[in-house]
């Protein structure tokens, strides 16, 4: 009997042990070695750990053709994107060559960062941004979430390029109910990171908690974290995997459990049985 209970321990050992070897340990810090990015000044630094959702750009297929990766040089270029979901928070990194104090002059041709925007359900409708705020933005706090009814856009129409949408481009927040804080973190400038390791980097970095997403009107569908800088040059997304709501993890955790114990209880009654022919 002891031997039963012991393996029926394991099962479920087995099932935690599997649950927790796709969790990834990350620190808001600016510094992306936790989400797996390398130093070797080779393209392949840019892939992250086995569990993030990532898009790659670094200025590949589309250098000098407008509003493709690298439109605009170095200077308006997002490198990647990623995003993490664990079961209470969502983390954002990006990888861009735009300075975060870019100051926001259109008259001399100087566009300052954007904010993330996030879309639910994927139909267009960007329902929540992250302020990233730096100093020339006059709207809410650094690093505030917000549930927003009014986005700002990019230079660009409709009839840029074909299937270019403006609106699938937000750019900014300008109004918007504050729902909570994330935490945020930027790097200064830093070099040695993929094809072009010559070129500036810079590292943001954003968790937030779920229950922000909840109250934002975010249901557990699909989404999309779309980030660009005010001129919208060069757009990145990325799609974050859904995550089961905690109603259906613990279903999950309780099948598991029913699954071990039927196993036990199955052999006790077999063990019975044998004791009794004997």
């Amino acid at each position: 009997m002891k031997l039963n209970t012991k393996a029926a321990l394991l099962i479920l050992a087995s099932c935690q042990f599997n649950a927790q070897a796709d969790m990834i340990n990350i620190t808001v810090d600016g510094d992306l070695s936790d989400w797996g990015i390398q130093q070797t000044e080779q393209a392949s630094d840019w892939l992250p750990n086995t569990g993030v959702h990532y898009t790659i750009q670094d200025q590949t297929g589309g250098l000098g053709v407008r509003l493709g990766a690298g439109y605009g040089g170095q200077a308006y270029d997002a490198e990647a994107l990623y995003a993490h979901l664990t079961d209470t928070h969502l983390f954002i990194a990006l990888a861009t060559g735009h300075n975060p104090e870019t100051a926001q002059n259109p008259s001399a041709n100087s566009f300052g960062a954007g904010d993330f925007a996030l879309d639910f359900g994927l139909n267009g409708v960007y329902e929540l941004g992250i302020n990233v705020k730096p100093s020339w933005d006059t709207f809410g706090i650094a690093g505030g979430v917000y549930g927003v009814t009014e986005w700002a856009y990019g230079l660009w129409e409709d009839d840029t390029l074909p299937g270019y949408k403006k609106s699938d481009h937000p750019t900014s927040i300008i109004d918007g109910i504050l729902l909570g804080q994330s935490v945020m973190a930027i790097s200064g400038p830093k070099t040695g990171y993929g094809e072009w390791a010559s070129d500036k980097h810079y590292f943001y970095e954003v968790a937030l908690g779920l229950d922000l997403l909840r109250a934002a009107g975010w249901g557990g569908e699909s989404f999309n974290v779309h980030w660009t800088q005010m001129c919208a040059n060069d757009s990145i997304i990325v799609d974050p995997p859904s995550v089961p709501e905690p109603e259906v993890v613990s279903l999950l955790l309780l099948g598991l459990i029913g699954t071990a114990w039927a196993r036990l209880r199955k052999n006790i009654q077999m063990q019975g049985l044998a004791f009794e022919l004997v």
